[in-house]
């Protein structure tokens, strides 16, 4: 009986301490979670070059390159001057 009583002890204590150690590394996991969520991330630029409409059949993943492109392009214009 009282083998059955320690044991039962023991594992009632590795369970506490397994669900305070994931309880813990979950919270520590998403903490910052709350800091960025509902906020946009915005990058501003100016349009100094023309980039093609928007249709209904683009190819969205080009444009997104190609205004990712001629941002970079501004950047390293503007550190040389």
């Amino acid at each position: 009986m009282k083998i059955f009583l320690l044991l039962s002890l023991f594992i009632l204590a590795i369970f506490l301490l397994v669900k305070n150690f994931f309880h813990t590394a979950k919270r520590n996991l998403f903490k910052d979670q709350a800091a960025w969520s509902g906020k946009d991330i915005s990058i501003k630029h100016n349009h100094s070059k023309k980039i093609s409409d928007f249709k209904s059949n683009d190819n969205y993943l080009k444009i997104i390159a190609d205004e990712s492109k001629l941002y970079l392009e501004d950047q390293l214009d503007q550190e040389e001057e």
